[in-house]
């Protein structure tokens, strides 16, 4: 279905005259012409029959009219919401995030994106990284703030925002507070809380108490909210990210300078994504976040 031909015989119908359709449509009148006769050759019927009062239908083209009409109508509204969509009047963009982004960067950067625009409905989904890039690859999320999990998806475009270390945390309550420097045997006889195992946290925490052939009371938590709140009571230790608590003024840590407890936070979304207006404005927050954060 050619729309452009159907709205050159929509307006042909309702001024009657060839220049007058032509000068409306910013066309030439040997092109309306040329529409008219493709449209009657498409259909094998004849639109219209002229006298000294213009281009009046026939029985055929009163039939087209009625029909062109609901598809013009459809077709400028189907644009319309096209349009809407690509600026921001309508639509949604749902994000995903693990623990440790959600918590630290997702409430300023969806409060960002609703300023700006209003009307998408935003939907952030807190979960494992591995669950996170899961969804991306069903295309269940448009885009995802991950902490890196040591594999990355074919499918999957990542972009390293900043970096991260996963530092040993506990109360300014607790015995450790005020050391700078752990023996392994002064952590024997403590209780760990981790974030499960299956989160990027979890698994870092697992591969160093492995490395250090460390055996340690564990207690897994599926928020890392209630593992700073566990560890205000001065009981247990944590490994956790040094960022995320950082500004705790009620917690100390002691950083191990491991590389292999360095890691990256990408900004994560499907390579056959279509990038509407919203989720690219999104992305120039995350991108202008990085460098912020690197400075």
């Amino acid at each position: 279905m050619n729309i452009q031909k159907l709205n050159v015989f929509i307006s042909l119908v309702e001024t009657r005259k060839m220049t007058d359709t032509a000068k409306s449509l910013g066309l030439s009148t040997p092109t309306v012409s040329f529409h008219i006769k493709s449209l009657e050759e498409d259909y094998g019927i004849k639109l219209f029959r002229t006298n000294a009062g213009g281009y009046r239908l026939t029985d055929a083209g009163e039939m087209l009219y009625h029909y062109a009409k609901q598809l013009s109508q459809t077709n400028q509204a189907l644009e319309k919401s096209v349009a809407d969509y690509k600026n921001g009047e309508k639509g949604a963009l749902k994000l995903g995030a693990s623990g440790v982004p959600a918590q630290l960067f997702m409430p300023e950067l969806i409060h960002q994106l609703a300023e700006n625009y209003p009307k998408v409905k935003v939907s952030l989904d807190v979960k494992t990284a591995p669950d996170i890039e899961r969804r991306l690859l069903l295309q269940e999320l448009d885009c995802g703030f991950i902490m890196e999990t040591g594999n990355k998806e074919q499918d999957l475009i990542y972009e390293p925002i900043t970096s991260d270390t996963i530092v040993l945390a506990f109360s300014k309550e607790h015995s450790f507070n005020g050391k700078t420097i752990l023996e392994e045997n002064d952590l024997y006889n403590q209780t760990l809380l981790v974030h499960r195992l299956s989160s990027s946290t979890g698994r870092f925490s697992q591969v160093w108490l492995q490395e250090k052939k460390l055996r340690m009371e564990m207690i897994q938590l599926d928020s890392v909210s209630t593992i700073i709140k566990m560890l205000s009571y001065g009981k247990a230790v944590a490994l956790i990210s040094k960022r995320l608590i950082e500004k705790e003024t009620h917690l100390s840590y002691i950083e191990f300078h491991n590389q292999d407890l360095e890691r990256q936070i990408h900004f994560v979304y499907h390579r056959n994504l279509w990038m509407s207006g919203p989720f690219q404005y999104f992305k120039k927050l995350v991108t202008n976040l990085g460098g912020e954060l690197e400075v």
